[in-house]
């Protein structure tokens, strides 16, 4: 099992060598990182229940798993998350896709709830999904949250029940754990979408899995960069930028839109520019542009 190592100085210093300077006056921010190694408390047994339509196969069917966690079980909480996952709700629901599942916290409001993102539900949600998905399908994993590392390389996501566990996981997701089960699917287009500190780690396991030609993935951050809550914005501030500021916004929310231009242009006129702090892309086929649908 891996552990999580937390370097209190360093994130301190780091915090606030970024809000202090680099941060525009008007902007306010809190990171999308853990603070703390919580203590465990007595466990909670939580489920999900998928409840949607048979896929009906011989056509494209569209997947969305969305993850928004503000309130978390255990560690600190963040604002926008939950906004983060409505805001890719509409706009899924607005490209067209048949089966959205959304995983959030207990507390905030979701225009869709389906079940807590517990690490347990979030895995259960991504294999049901890629076990019904055919080779004509997209699918798609949008995540708002706290991130994590244990060390250079090593990646995770907080799950809601981080440092509490359910069902006999822990609340770390980690970046070779989702790629396990990203690497078992065949459909035609992958969309991975991460808003949480050290999202740049997993771009490297996602783009070894075998079927990596189909995933496009945009990080907030570099593998040991921070993602933030912007407050101007009542989004996580990566999340503000690709969705809102440009799919929603430059583009229109045309589904004919790729993910290179939305990520050059999002890029462009990111606020928040300085080295891992830098949004990543990483395209599994540099020779095929990808959209959503």
């Amino acid at each position: 099992m891996k552990y999580t190592k937390f370097y209190f100085v360093s994130l301190i210093f780091i915090s606030s060598l970024f809000i202090g300077v680099f941060v525009p006056v008007s902007f306010a921010s809190a990171e999308r990182g853990i603070t703390f190694e919580p203590e465990v408390p007595s466990l909670t047994s939580v489920d999900v229940t998928i409840n949607l339509e048979a896929p009906s196969y011989g056509k494209a069917e569209h997947w969305a798993v969305i993850v928004g966690i503000s309130d978390y079980k255990v560690i600190n909480d963040l604002r926008f998350c939950d906004e983060d996952a409505n805001d890719w709700f509409n706009y899924f629901i607005g490209l067209g896709y048949e089966h959205i599942i959304v995983l959030g916290d207990n507390s905030s409001e979701y225009y869709q709830f389906d079940s807590i993102a517990s690490e347990y539900n979030i895995k259960q949600t991504l294999n049901y999904v890629v076990a019904n998905a055919d080779e004509d399908d997209v699918i798609s994993y949008v995540t708002s949250g706290h991130g994590s590392r244990a060390k250079v390389g090593e990646s995770l996501i907080c799950a809601w029940d981080y440092g509490a566990g359910e069902n006999d996981e822990d609340g770390r997701f980690w970046d070779y754990e989702l790629s396990a089960i990203l690497e078992l699917a065949v459909a035609k287009q992958i969309f991975v979408f991460i808003d949480h500190c050290f999202a740049g780690g997993f771009g490297p396991e996602l783009m070894a899995m075998p079927n990596s030609k189909y995933v496009w993935f945009g990080a907030a951050c570099a593998e040991q960069g921070m993602g933030w809550d912007a407050y101007e914005f009542n989004n996580g501030l990566w999340t503000y930028y690709f969705l809102e500021f440009t799919l929603v916004d430059h583009f229109n929310s045309s589904p004919k839109t790729t993910m290179e231009e939305a990520f050059n242009y999002a890029l462009a006129n990111f606020s928040f520019k300085f080295g891992v702090m830098v949004p990543e892309e990483y395209d599994g086929d540099s020779h095929k542009l990808f959209i959503l649908i």
